[in-house]
């Protein structure tokens, strides 16, 4: 089953798409039970209910695309596209496929957009 969400993000895309895409911040606000435990150049291992997952990340800068798939049998299978929308803002649009969890997509994009309005009042 493939899931859909959607997200309006109050800031530019390429700030919201470095901050799905750079492993380092991503392990910052991964929202539970997901938290990362490790990673290699293209890798993620991921932990959930203490159970390992690795994923392999491809991020397309130009097109601010973000691909996951699973390295084994059981995890979500995702694409993360973030755009313009309006003068200084973007959408979030997420596609995730054989999750269990249906509403990890609106938790994930919700944890990213907050990280990123928390950046932007930060300084």
């Amino acid at each position: 089953m493939t899931i859909h969400a959607r997200r309006d993000v109050p800031a530019l895309p390429d700030l919201v798409f470095n901050a799905a895409a750079d492993p380092v911040r991503l392990a910052s606000w991964l929202p539970d039970p997901y938290q990362v435990v490790g990673r290699t150049d293209d890798v993620l291992i991921l932990r959930a209910n203490d159970e390992p997952h690795q994923v392999s990340l491809a991020a397309d800068y130009d097109q601010l695309l973000l691909t996951w798939t699973p390295l084994a049998e059981h995890g979500c299978r995702g694409e993360l596209r973030v755009s313009l929308a309006g003068v200084a803002g973007s959408v979030a649009e997420l596609r995730v496929d054989d999750c269990p969890d249906d509403q990890f997509p609106s938790r994930l994009l919700e944890a990213l957009g907050n990280e990123v309005e928390r950046n932007l009042t930060a300084g």
